[in-house]
């Protein structure tokens, strides 16, 4: 007997909140058609491919692109290569490189650099160096638009050319939004 107590009282709570839902005589419009994929506004690789890539880093790379719902820009090599890994992606960032970037939360003895990249609003790249591996993070911004590429090479790596092609790429990308418009504001 107990549980049909126990059960009645919980339908006598519940029943007031159950109907505080209804609204009486108002009417509710229809709902909205929304898009059930969202199309992405952007993707690196419509700039870069594996001979970019192969000049660039002097790898033989394969381009993975993703699709136009959820863009990916990644050039892997051959498995037990041994040769690096490059990507990039972006995001839109209302504010400038340098709002972003101390959100980032970089240490303060990281070795980031400034490097001059055509048509940016701004840039930056991030080296680090270890006895096993070479990660080199490259930023640039154009407008709302900040672009990232990010290069991991194992040892032995050739430090300087990654870095050139890091700048290289990061001003390609630079060079293709301000051609595009990317990033600017539409109004």
């Amino acid at each position: 007997m107990p549980d049909l107590r126990r059960t009645a009282l919980v339908a006598a709570l519940l029943a007031p909140l159950a109907l505080a839902g209804c609204g009486g005589d108002e009417k509710v419009g229809p709902k909205p058609d929304l898009p059930t994929t969202p199309v992405a506004r952007w993707n690196p690789c419509d700039v870069l491919d594996a001979a970019f890539v192969k000049a660039q880093f002097g790898i033989e790379a394969t381009e993975h692109a993703g699709t136009p719902t959820k863009p990916e820009c990644r050039f892997t090599p051959a498995e037990g290569s041994g040769e690096a890994v490059v990507s990039a992606n972006y995001l839109l960032f209302p504010g400038t490189l340098d709002q972003a970037w101390k959100t980032m939360g970089q240490q303060v003895d990281a070795d980031v650099r400034t490097p001059t990249v055509d048509q940016a609003d701004d840039a930056r790249v991030v080296v680090n160096a270890t006895k096993d591996q070479l990660y080199v993070t490259g930023f640039v911004q154009n407008g709302d638009l900040i672009q990232k590429v990010d290069v991991v090479d194992p040892a032995p790596y050739d430090e300087k050319r990654v870095v050139r092609g890091v700048v290289a790429t990061l001003t390609t990308l630079s060079s293709h939004a301000a051609q595009t418009g990317a990033g600017s504001d539409p109004s």
